[in-house]
């Protein structure tokens, strides 16, 4: 079987008032990043890598928030409302220099920790769990047959 490199581009923020988010970027279950946003609050931190990947099959683009807390959650007095919180922003995926637009929401799902909970059209990751795109290669034509 055939490898095509693929190139990836995310860029994620962090909307925080104490701890910045914790995350983790997965290919097919391989650990590209491990790390914390390190962006102030509110700014765009760009992930850029290339991976070889096989032709002609399904692949698995994931981002999974961890280490959240609930002291990272503060609510009013009467907990009517969130006052304060710490959330995990995906504001752009480019695969191939292709941004995917719309399809980051309506071709991904969020898969919810410690629940059987999973929504879709999410991209600000507010509970641990794993946000995960899946597509096929070639990507082009995963793209055309999905636009």
């Amino acid at each position: 079987m055939a490898n095509e490199q693929i190139k990836f581009k995310l860029t994620l923020s962090g909307t925080y008032w104490d701890r910045p988010p914790k995350f983790r970027i997965l290919v097919d279950d391989t650990l590209v990043e491990d790390t914390v946003i390190t962006a102030n609050s509110g700014e765009d931190q760009v992930f850029e890598f290339e991976l070889p990947l096989d032709e002609d099959s399904e692949h698995s683009l994931k981002i999974q928030l961890h280490g959240k807390t609930w002291q990272d959650t503060v609510e009013n007095a009467d907990k009517t409302a969130i006052m304060k919180d710490m959330l995990l922003n995906i504001e752009k995926v480019e695969i191939d220099d292709i941004n995917l637009n719309a399809l980051k929401w309506t071709h991904s799902k969020y898969h919810i920790d410690d629940t059987n909970e999973t929504t879709s059209n999410t991209v600000n990751l507010g509970q641990n769990g794993t946000w995960e795109l899946k597509f096929t290669l070639p990507f082009y034509i995963w793209l055309l047959e999905n636009t």
